[in-house]
């Protein structure tokens, strides 16, 4: 072995017509090993408390460079001299481990820390910091979180699953439940390397022998309640009691305590009747999202379950724009700035006090904000809009085998550079709003 000055011109030119170690005469221990078909290994060589003598891959060059090597060795050498073992051994044992099968609590971090894990519901939340799927998965498998996933049976799993109690002291948590179910079964297919990831590149290595959640009964499954809520939408006559609500300024009849002329969640519910978007697409919509000439909305991130995330880009009806216009921040909007903004400037809040306050002057009971997104979705299905429509207003992943078609679709309607074009979205808003508007007339 060599010993000498290194450089990073000599790493960089030199090619021996042999494999050879150079030993750095400047960090003691750091060698760079060169062999004649130009790879170049930086390791460093140090003994332990006990003696004995061990060598340790830093990284390639040029992908670590000698100065980092340099200062990676140095940090190195210091663990080493302070273990009493030999850390190539430890780091031998540790894979060993990984091979065994790990907690249940163990194998959700594996999941939700695997570079191709781009899920919203993975991704963590501001407040707590834990993404909602994990948050879901630990309240209500959590007697299951510290055994080992090869120990767990489907009797386990049901059991966990029917006899979770809510915090909130609630007789059901059969909504929970359900989530929880379905946000932890592909974590067990992901390590089984079953179903969607039953492709190489795709599973757990190695993979585990894993219950299948499949096996258990969905608690939500025979509940009336959470199905009804599932599939609530408002009729022709709750519409119209509705919206003539759903203005700004704000309704004073609402007798809400912020001033009608600043309260601006009437009219982005009524935004959501006419778009058919999320509330808290609405709620996070900014003016630079708007483009006012072309008449579209685009929404940088919409929820997904499974894929990576995703943006849309929504043509947006002329009631809808029109709404837009009456809005107090239009004249001076600043790109930065929320559409829909509370007093403060931040996202608006208290919606529960809004919709309560809502219902009990419109006479109406037991819809949700969220209703009204499955209320526009039902209306336009039933005034002809095709599912695919409907679907990619809702940013839905559109079925394309329902629909006989090719998954370019979106993309070539993207591209489509005719004059006489109308996008479909556009087309089926536009009508949604007319039968609004017809409903509200016919109401007054």
């Amino acid at each position: 072995m060599a010993k000498r000055d290194l450089t990073d011109a000599f790493i960089r030119t030199h090619i021996p017509d042999r494999r050879v170690d150079f030993r750095d005469t400047r960090e003691p221990g750091l060698t760079v090993r060169m062999t004649p078909t130009g790879r170049k290994t930086f390791s460093l060589r140090v003994r332990s408390q006990d003696g004995v003598e061990q060598r340790v891959t830093l990284g390639a060059y040029p992908d670590l460079s000698l100065k980092e090597a340099r200062s990676l060795a140095a940090q190195k050498r210091v663990e080493i001299q302070k273990a009493t073992g030999n850390l190539n051994h430890a780091r031998k044992a540790a894979s060993a481990e990984r091979k065994v099968a790990p907690t249940l609590a163990a194998l959700i971090d594996e999941y939700k820390n695997h570079p191709t894990r781009t899920q919203g519901i993975w991704k963590p939340r501001k407040r707590s910091g834990k993404a909602e799927a994990e948050s879901r998965i630990q309240a209500v498998f959590a007697p299951l979180l510290n055994r080992r996933v090869t120990e767990i049976t489907a009797d386990h799993l049901a059991e966990a699953l029917l006899g979770y109690k809510p915090i909130s002291g609630q007789v059901s948590a059969n909504g929970q439940t359900q989530k929880a179910r379905l946000y932890l079964m592909p974590v067990l297919d992901w390590a089984a390397g079953r179903e969607r990831f039953r492709a190489s590149g795709r599973k757990r290595v190695p993979t585990l022998e894993v219950a299948d959640l499949r096996d258990t009964v969905d608690p939500a499954s025979d509940d009336h309640g959470i199905r009804g809520e599932r599939d609530r939408v408002l009729d022709r006559d709750e519409i119209a009691a509705v919206l003539p609500l759903l203005t700004y300024p704000a309704s004073r009849k609402l007798k809400m305590k912020m001033h009608p002329d600043v309260d601006l969640r009437p009219a982005a519910l009524k935004f959501i009747l006419l778009t058919a978007a999320r509330l808290s697409e609405v709620a996070e919509m900014r003016w630079e999202h708007v483009d006012f000439d072309i008449g579209e909305w685009f929404k940088p991130k919409v929820k997904t379950i499974r894929g990576p995330v995703r943006s849309q880009i929504l043509p947006l009806p002329d009631a809808a724009i029109a709404l837009l216009k009456t809005l107090p921040g239009y004249e001076r909007r600043n790109p930065g700035t929320l559409v829909f903004p509370s007093t403060k400037n931040t996202v608006l809040a208290n919606w529960s006090r809004i919709t309560e306050a809502i219902q009990s002057e419109s006479g109406t009971s037991g819809w949700h904000r969220h209703d009204l997104r499955r209320t526009s979705a039902t209306v336009m299905r039933l005034i002809g809009v095709d599912l695919g429509t409907i679907d990619r207003i809702l940013a839905h992943r559109t079925d394309h085998g329902r629909e006989g078609t090719s998954r370019a679709l979106d993309s070539y309607l993207a591209d489509l550079k005719i004059a006489e074009y109308v996008d479909p979205q556009k087309v089926a808003l536009d009508r949604l709003a007319e039968v609004y508007e017809t409903i509200e007339k016919s109401a007054g």
